[in-house]
């Protein structure tokens, strides 16, 4: 997988064609969950899928992204163990998912909702391990379409400080100590529409 590639061209799709992913892709997607890095692989997950017809009315007025239900070929529900970083645990194996299928060429969306036992409730998941996730899944209806990602977002200056906070960072000096290719894409993550409420810190030899 050519991540670079990914971050640069992905997209937040929150309209899709009725068209269903063929059942490879998933297993491609679970295996993918399966073998690749964890951020606490201690922390035990479960990947649940559901089509449009199985989940699409039920979750319509419990989730969406700001107030609207996305209407997706399918839904993947991210389970987890409650345990120490398991939501930050869940948004990085989340966002892994979300770079494996747009290199399958799936477009996606993050779904937000406030309570995981009625998202479960509704439907018919019996797992006493808490919904973490919700991400939209298909293939959107304008392909070509650009994607604005970088355009949207905070500049390198306003989200890195050098040594202390409010000192903002220079592009030459981080370039010079050869870390701006990686703030570059670190400033491309998704969050809560886009608000961006990150921020790192170069202290002396660490990035925080």
């Amino acid at each position: 997988m050519d991540y670079k590639n990914l971050i640069s061209n992905g997209k937040s799709v929150r309209e899709f064609k009725n068209k269903e992913i063929k059942e490879k892709y998933f297993k491609e997607i679970e295996d993918y969950i399966k073998n690749n890095k964890k951020l606490l692989p201690e922390i035990n997950i479960e990947c649940e899928v559901f089509s449009k017809e199985e989940s699409y009315e039920k979750l319509k007025n419990i989730a969406g992204y700001n107030g609207h239900m996305i209407e997706a070929p399918h839904y993947l529900i991210l389970l987890s163990d409650k345990e120490q970083g398991y939501i930050e645990n869940s948004g990085y194996i989340g966002e892994r998912i979300i770079l494996k299928a747009r290199d399958l060429e799936i477009d996606s969306c993050w779904v937000t909702f406030t309570d995981s036992n009625l998202i479960k409730e509704k439907l018919g998941i019996l797992s006493d391990k808490e919904v973490t996730a919700i991400i939209a899944l298909g293939y959107g209806e304008n392909k070509n379409a650009k994607s604005k990602r970088a355009l949207d977002r905070l500049g390198i200056e306003e989200i890195v400080y050098m040594n202390e906070w409010g000192n903002n960072a220079n592009i030459d000096e981080l370039d010079e100590r050869g870390l701006l290719d990686a703030f570059s894409y670190a400033r491309m993550a998704p969050s809560v529409l886009n608000r961006q409420p990150w921020r790192f810190i170069v202290d002396g030899g660490k990035v925080i």
